[in-house]
This record gives structure tokens, C-alpha cells and sequence, in this order.
């Protein structure tokens, strides 16, 4: 059975089409129809068509793009143009995109027969001279298309379990594992030939084991990486990660990632891609080029705060005079002015508080000397959960206001901390001074200050804004980014050059803190 699929933008014609189809004797069969090649591109994913007919002059995607696209996902495609513009330039264009047949409007019924006859005819010769498969195509090019299709399901949730299970082992994937993650990759500007961006994933990727990608287009592609040990997995993802920025980097140099969350069921894996994909979305000109982990939004915030105030000059000069009452006026005075549209866009929304978060950061560290900003961001980031804030202006309006009036009640309850400073500087010059040694603690370091373990935990995490362990971790992991970088140390010994007895420990918490394994650390600084 020859499956046809059919693009054209007036229904009349395309109705015309279909039945002529639908009335041919033989094997043909009418797979399905669009009116533009936008949306034919996703639904011929999942319909494979044998041909393709397709109009030139479309809106959204015209019929030379959608040729090109379906090329690189189905390479076995005949395609068969129809259109009113019989100029040599178009005729020209079309063979040069491997088009078979060319026919101009109107086309009698005929005529319609006879070229889809034809073109069945050139599909029924090079099954039969090659085994099934069309000229010019081997079986890895089939192969690499059909899996683009079976991960394309199980990305966007097309099929279930059982499906999904027998269609890989027709496929003869081996995908069963226990933990699954997917990552989201966008590309700044969009790659101007996809067969060639196809051909090095393909290349690129064809090394590295239980690992596949899904090419959505020219700009965006999905990479999914299996395993049963969470940490090689982890691992898997990163390593892929920069093996594909450097060797994209001519033709993709701005590359931004997002890493879903690890799924343990085949089935969940659709819902950790679309969260990551949603995130990509939101994120979308603020975190250009940068790698981020979906399950962590403290992180992706503390470190994307780089971008300029949307507040103006007289916002900031209102809040240098207000009170934590004031808030809610100075807040709802700006929404329901006439730059106040501009935050009916949830992405705009999102960018707002990231800056109104950098304001509130810098006004902390301003009155904490010694206190880093990126320390304090990662405090308010864990806090103040902006990312399903932006959802919508009233959530939106209320984190404004509760960010807001927390600074503010920080900045006045400030001079009663004072006191206390001289303990907190002699606590982290103790700290600095012993925190290679495994035994140090809360309890140690209080005893040290002659404080009671409770009042000094008080103490310290409201006049630095972060929690003892918080600090001393932070030492730590400094001390053992230095270690990676600067010397051939094996992991376990610099594990206990700073503190930690257990390696896997060390493992665990330097993971958590920096988004990456010791490993990657020390893999992506050698790269550089």
C-alpha cells in the first residue's frame, strides 16, 4: 500500500485531490491532508507517507521548505509538486530538492493518475533492486528516520507503553533502563542546512551509548539519554552536552540547554520534556547559551540575574524611601500605568522579577560587608519561587510585593544585627582556618564564639543571610573547585584535603552546589 499525504491551501483543490485518490484502484491509500506545510511537517512525522503532494506558494511554510524538512525525516519521500507557477527558476528549485514529479495547476484528473502511478511505479523498482529501499538510500539513513519518529512519540507522549515497547523492539532499540533524561537544546539562530545539522548529530552522537536525539527543526532538538545508575546518567548527559556545543559551535555558537528531570518509567519521559521545554520557552533571550537543570530553579535564577532593570530611574529613587507598608502602592501604581501592558506578557514577566530580584540582592549586600551577591541569591532564589510566579500578573504582583517588603524589613532590622558582627567575623575566621577538618561544626565553632549552638545558628544566618552549613559547604567546594583545576589530586584525596571523609559525599554535595559531578568540573575546565 502506497501511502499519500496532501498539501495545498485552497480546500477546493485539496478536496479535488483527495478524491481522486480515494477513487484510484490499486494500492493506493489517502493518508491524510493540511494547508500548509507547517502543520503537514508534524502531522508526516507520524503518518510516514511513501509521497508526497505537495502547492509551492503557502503561508507559514512554503512547499520548497516543507520538501527540504521532510527529506532529512523521511529520506524514502517521492514528492510530487502541483502548482500554478510553471516558471524554469521553480522547476529549477524543485529538482534541485530531489522533487520526482512536476505538474501544473490545473491538473486534470487523468494526469493526477497517471504521475502517482508513476511515481509507485519508481518506489515498486527500488524496493524490489534494493531490498525495499529507494535509490541513493541505505538502511541507516531508514533507520535513523524511523527512530526519529519512535522518539518523537515518546517525547511528546504519542503513544503508550506498550506501544512504545514493541515499536523499539522492531527497531531493535534497547531502551529499557531504569532512569531516563530528557534535554531541551534551542539554537540562536537557526541552522541554515538541516541535512548537514542531521548528518553531525548523527556522527556526533553515533558514539555515545544509550543516548538519541529528535531534530524538530532547523533551531530546536531533543536529546534523551538512558541508564540504570543515576549518576552515570547525570554524567552521560553532561559529557553529551559538551561534546555537541563544541562540535556545533561553527554553525550553532549560541547553544541554550535545558535539562529535564529524571524519570524512572519510559512512559514519564513525556512529561519531563515538555517541562523542560516550557521552561526553554520562559527563558527564551535571558539565559541565551547557557546550561540549566529544570528540578533546580534556585540555581537558574542566582545565576541568570544579569540582565538591566525594567524599572525606571524613579522606582528605584521610591524605594530608597520606603517603608515595607509602601510596597504595595509603589507596586500597584506601576501595573496600572501605561508601561504596565508591557506585563501582560508572561515572559516579560518573568524577566521583572529577575531584575526587581537583582535590585532587592544588591541592597542586601550593600549593608553586609564580605557577604557575596551570589550568596544571596542563591537565599531569595530559594525563597521566592519566581518562576510560577510569572504565571500570572496577580501572582506575579504579589511575589513583587512580598520580595519587596522582605528587603525592606531586612534593611530595618539590620541595625539590631550590628551587634553582633565582631562574633560573626571571629566565627568565620575559625571557619576559614579549620574547615579542612572533618570534626568541625556548628556546635564546635559556637562553643569557640561562647554562644549556645541555637542562638549562634540564630545569629549567624540572619546577619550573613545564609545557614552555617550553607558557609561552610561554600568553603569547602571553592577549596575543591581550586584542587580539580589546579592539580592531578585523585577525588577521594581531595575529599579529605577538605573535609569530607566519605567520598561519595564529597560527590553528592559538590553535584548539588555546582549543577555537575567533580568529574565534569575538571573534564569541562580541561576543555576550555
Amino acid at each position: 500500500m502506497y501511502q499519500i499525504f496532501v498539501v495545498e491551501d485552497e480546500l477546493l483543490i485539496r478536496q479535488n485531490i483527495r478524491r481522486v485518490i480515494e477513487n484510484m484502484q490499486g494500492p493506493y491509500a489517502f493518508c491524510g491532508e493540511a494547508s500548509d506545510g507547517e502543520i503537514a511537517l508534524s502531522m508526516m512525522q507520524d503518518l510516514m507517507p511513501d509521497i508526497l503532494l505537495t502547492d509551492i506558494r503557502m503561508p507559514f511554510l512554503d512547499g520548497f521548505g516543507l520538501i527540504k524538512h521532510a527529506k532529512v525525516m523521511m529520506p524514502w519521500l517521492k514528492i510530487v509538486i502541483i502548482s500554478g507557477y510553471g516558471d524554469f527558476e521553480f522547476a529549477r528549485k524543485a529538482i534541485s530538492l530531489g522533487v520526482d514529479q512536476y505538474l501544473l495547476k490545473p491538473v486534470r484528473q487523468a494526469d493526477l493518475v497517471r504521475v502517482i502511478e508513476e511515481t509507485a511505479a519508481k518506489i515498486e523498482e527500488s524496493r524490489s533492486a534494493r531490498g525495499f529501499l529507494p535509490d541513493g538510500i541505505n538502511e541507516n539513513e531508514v533507520q535513523n528516520a524511523l527512530q526519529q519518529q519512535f522518539i518523537r512519540q515518546l517525547l511528546y507522549g504519542e503513544a503508550d507503553t506498550g506501544e512504545l515497547l514493541e515499536k523499539a523492539r522492531s527497531l531493535k532499540l534497547d531502551i529499557i533502563r531504569s532512569c531516563y533524561l530528557p534535554a531541551v537544546f534551542s539554537f540562536d539562530s537557526p541552522c541554515p542546512d538541516l541535512q548537514e545539522l542531521n548528518d553531525r548529530l548523527r556522527k556526533t552522537l553515533a558514539e555515545l551509548e544509550m543516548t538519541m536525539y529528535h531534530l524538530q527543526s532547523s533551531s530546536q532538538m531533543t536529546l534523551l539519554t538512558y541508564d540504570n545508575d543515576p549518576e552515570a546518567l547525570n554524567e552521560r548527559m553532561y559529557r553529551s552536552i559538551n561534546i555537541l556545543r563544541h562540535e556545533l559551535k561553527d554553525v550553532c555558537p549560541v547553544i541554550t540547554t535545558v535539562i529535564g528531570n529524571e524519570v524512572r518509567r519510559l512512559g514519564a519521559v513525556s512529561s519531563s520534556y515538555h517541562a523542560a521545554a516550557g521552561l526553554l520557552t520562559i527563558l527564551s533571550g535571558i539565559a541565551a547559551g547557557q546550561v540549566i537543570n529544570v528540578s533546580d530553579t534556585a540555581q537558574v535564577t542566582a545565576d541568570i540575574i544579569q540582565t538591566d532593570s525594567p524599572f525606571g530611574k524613579e522606582f528605584m529613587i521610591k524605594l530608597q524611601h520606603a517603608s515595607p507598608a509602601d510596597v504595595p502602592r509603589i507596586i500597584d501604581g506601576i501595573l496600572a500605568s501605561p508601561e504596565g501592558n508591557q506585563y501582560n506578557s508572561r515572559l516579560m514577566r518573568y524577566y521583572a522579577l529577575l531584575s526587581l530580584m537583582k535590585v532587592c540582592i544588591r541592597m542586601t549586600a550593600g549593608k553586609r560587608d564580605g557577604t557575596e551577591e551570589k550568596d544571596i541569591a542563591a537565599k531569595f532564589s530559594a525563597q521566592f519561587d519566581i518562576l510560577p510566579a510569572a504565571e500570572s500578573r496577580e501572582r506575579f504582583r504579589d511575589t513583587a510585593v512580598a520580595l519587596l517588603q522582605y528587603t525592606l524589613k531586612d534593611r530595618q532590622g539590620n541595625a539590631s544585627e550590628m551587634k553582633y558582627s565582631h562574633v560573626i567575623t571571629r566565627a568565620e575566621k575559625y571557619v576559614r582556618e579549620n574547615y579542612c577538618d572533618p570534626n568541625i561544626s556548628l556546635i564546635s565553632v559556637a562553643k569557640h564564639v561562647g554562644m549556645s549552638s541555637a542562638h549562634f545558628s540564630t545569629v549567624f544566618s540572619q546577619t550573613t543571610g545564609r545557614s552555617f552549613i550553607s558557609y561552610l559547604t561554600s568553603l569547602r567546594i571553592g577549596k575543591a573547585k581550586e584542587l580539580l583545576t589546579g592539580t592531578d589530586m585523585r577525588l577521594s584525596d581531595i575529599a579529605l584535603e577538605i573535609g569530607y571523609n566519605e567520598p561519595n559525599y564529597f560527590s553528592h554535595v559538590f553535584r548539588k552546589t555546582e549543577g555537575m559531578t567533580p568529574k565534569e568540573y575538571r573534564s569541562r575546565h580541561s576543555v576550555q
